[in-house]
């Protein structure tokens, strides 16, 4: 695996573990495990105040390249049958279990939400079904050839400050992280370059400081703790999420480098697995803990359940590939 590679996994892994810990911990909260409100309120809304827009800026690196690659049929098919098709899969599987355990979670699901995930998705799937739309905008833009990139941005530029006020279809969320994903087309060979950098580990300490100072300053001083994707604070959360990403790339390309916490390019490599299964495996564990063991300490709540909701997924995927059934995460021909 090229060292490229290397980092956008080691990216994608910090960006899951950031990802669960933001929804185990709302989930948590929500159901009813005495987190402290302040600390949740702070830390629900740096979370998401840039990690999205990260796995997004990620997900643009490489689109250019897998185009060209693939031709436009062969690129859109290979996006069905890796984004489509398991986001079918395991919407079905997910709301199919929260409508049987609907007493035990967050939102609980009916069978109308069911029918439903063909065009409305439920719960974190919204951004399989956003990614998806913005894998299709490319296609369609370069169609425009030369101009195709700078007309992408413009329009993901007028979609962020703008977006489509229509909640179906993951519309929303794609109006306002278009201009993410735009970005990884655009900045890709900055950041491919980038890695030739030996970035000093004082200025990937800074970057994060000044992520988490900033995220604290924010939510402290200037805004009521929220989650600013689709709010009223558009400039923050592009502020927010520009030193995101960069702070999780320099953190990334700098673990990458020295091959320290290999558990990340793991992880980064299951990320889309851990992504589709994390929730039933991570609230199925706080239900053994509450429901058998009857735990209510939020902190061990939160890592047993982050862990669980790694660990389970890549097992699930193991344990799949050991039967020879490839069909839980891919559609494979």
């Amino acid at each position: 695996m090229n060292t490229r590679a290397n980092w956008v996994d080691y990216g994608k892994g910090i960006g899951i573990i950031l990802m669960i810990y933001g929804h185990l911990l709302s989930s948590a909260y929500h159901g009813g495990i005495k987190v402290p409100e302040h600390f949740f309120a702070l830390s629900d809304s740096i979370i998401y105040g840039f990690h999205m827009p990260f796995f997004f800026f990620l997900s643009g690196l490489f689109v250019e390249n897998s185009f060209r690659k693939r031709g436009a049929k062969v690129y859109l098919l290979d996006k069905f049958s890796r984004i489509a098709y398991p986001y079918i899969i395991w919407s079905i599987l997910q709301v199919s279990v929260e409508v049987i355990f609907s007493d035990h979670t967050q939102k609980g699901a009916t069978i109308s939400d069911l029918l439903a995930v063909i065009y409305r998705p439920w719960g974190q799937f919204w951004f399989l079904y956003a990614l998806l739309l913005m894998y299709v905008t490319y296609a369609i833009f370069n169609k425009l050839g030369k101009y195709a990139t700078p007309l992408m941005l413009i329009t993901a530029i007028v979609l962020y400050f703008y977006p489509i006020p229509i909640n179906m279809m993951a519309l929303g969320s794609y109006s306002i992280h278009l201009i993410f994903f735009t970005s990884g087309i655009i900045f890709r060979k900055r950041f491919v370059e980038a890695e030739k950098l030996n970035i000093p580990i004082w200025v990937v300490i800074l970057l994060l400081a000044a992520l988490i100072g900033s995220g604290y300053f924010i939510f402290e001083n200037l805004v009521e703790p929220m989650r600013l994707a689709g709010r009223s604070h558009p400039f923050y959360y592009l502020y927010l999420s520009i030193l995101g990403i960069i702070a999780c790339t320099a953190l990334a390309q700098y673990l990458s480098k020295r091959n320290v916490a290999q558990f990340l390019q793991t992880l980064g490599a299951y990320s889309l697995q851990i992504y589709l299964v994390h929730m039933l495996a991570g609230v199925g564990i706080r239900m053994v803990l509450l429901l058998v063991f009857n735990i209510q300490n939020w902190i061990i709540h939160i890592l047993v359940g982050v862990t669980f909701a790694l660990v389970i997924p890549i097992l699930t995927q193991k344990i799949s590939d050991r039967l020879g059934f490839p069909y839980l995460f891919e559609l494979k021909k």
